[in-house]
C-alpha cells in the first residue's frame, strides 16, 4: 500500500527529473546499520531472559522432586502430610497456575500452598544427627524451590521497556519508508519491499514471543518439568 500511494509522492519531491537513489542509498545503510544493532541486542536480551526462565523452571520442578524424595526421611504422619501437600503443589501448577499465567495473571494461591510446606518442615524437631542433615537439606531445598518460583512469576509480567517497543517498531517502519523512497521498477520495488517488511514482521514476532515465553503464543514454554515430576516421582503414592 505504501508503495502505491506514498511512493509516487515521494518520487516526486525527492528525484525530480534525476533519480537521487545513491544518497537514500547511503542514509539507509548509514540507519540500517544501527538498526540493526538495536534488533540484535534486543534480540538476545529477550532470548537469553527466555532461557534464564526456563532454567528457573528446571530448578523449581527439580527442587520440589527432591522435597519429595528426601521427605521419605521424616517419620509418620509428618511424612504423609508433607508429602500429600507437595503433590498439591505440583498439581496446583500444572493445572491452575500455568494457565492463569498464560493470560498474564499471576494467582497468590501458590504461595499459600508454599507456607504451609514450610510450615510443616518447620515444625519437625530432629532428635538424632541424621534427623538435623535432613532438616537443613530440606530448608536449603526449599528456599531454592521459593526462589525459582519468584523468577518464574516476575517472567509472567516482566517485559522489555516500552520506549525500547517504540524504537524498535519505528526503526522496522522508517526501514520501510527508506524502500518507498527509492526510484526503481515497480515489480522490483515490490519484491524488496516484501521481502523487507516479511523480514521485520518475524523479528518483531520472534522478540514479543520470546519477551513473554509463558503467555500464550508460539514460543510458549510448558510445564512438562512439573508434568515430569508427577509422572515419574509422586502419581505412583497416591
Amino acid at each position: 500500500m505504501g508503495i502505491v500511494a506514498v511512493h509516487p509522492l515521494l518520487r516526486r519531491q525527492l528525484h525530480g527529473d534525476e533519480p537521487s537513489n545513491e544518497t537514500i542509498i547511503f542514509a539507509a545503510t548509514s540507519f540500517g546499520l544501527f538498526y540493526g544493532v538495536l534488533l540484535g541486542l534486543v534480540t538476545i536480551a529477550t532470548f537469553e531472559s527466555t532461557k534464564d526462565t526456563i532454567g528457573a523452571l528446571d530448578r523449581e520442578a527439580s527442587s520440589l522432586s527432591t522435597l519429595y524424595r528426601a521427605a521419605d526421611g521424616y517419620p509418620d504422619p509428618l511424612r504423609t502430610q508433607l508429602k500429600g501437600l507437595l503433590r498439591d503443589y505440583d498439581r496446583y501448577v500444572i493445572d491452575k497456575a500455568w494457565p492463569a499465567q498464560r493470560r498474564g495473571i499471576v494467582l497468590e494461591a501458590g504461595e499459600h500452598r508454599l507456607e504451609a510446606i514450610r510450615q510443616t518442615v518447620l515444625s519437625f524437631e530432629p532428635t538424632i544427627k541424621s534427623q538435623e542433615i535432613l532438616q537443613g537439606e530440606m530448608q536449603r531445598y526449599l528456599n531454592e524451590l521459593e526462589d525459582a518460583r519468584d523468577h518464574r512469576l516476575s517472567a509472567v509480567t516482566a517485559s522489555i521497556p516500552a520506549l525500547l517497543w517504540y524504537l524498535v517498531l519505528l526503526g522496522a517502519f522508517l526501514t520501510i519508508v527508506f524502500v518507498w523512497m527509492l526510484h526503481m521498477h515497480f515489480v522490483s520495488q515490490f519484491l524488496l519491499g516484501g521481502i523487507t517488511a516479511l523480514f521485520l514482521g518475524f523479528m518483531i514476532f520472534l522478540i514479543y514471543f520470546l519477551d513473554h515465553p509463558l503467555r500464550d503464543g508460539a514460543i510458549s514454554v510448558a510445564p512438562d518439568a512439573f508434568k515430569t515430576v508427577w509422572d515419574q516421582v509422586m502419581k505412583w503414592d497416591e
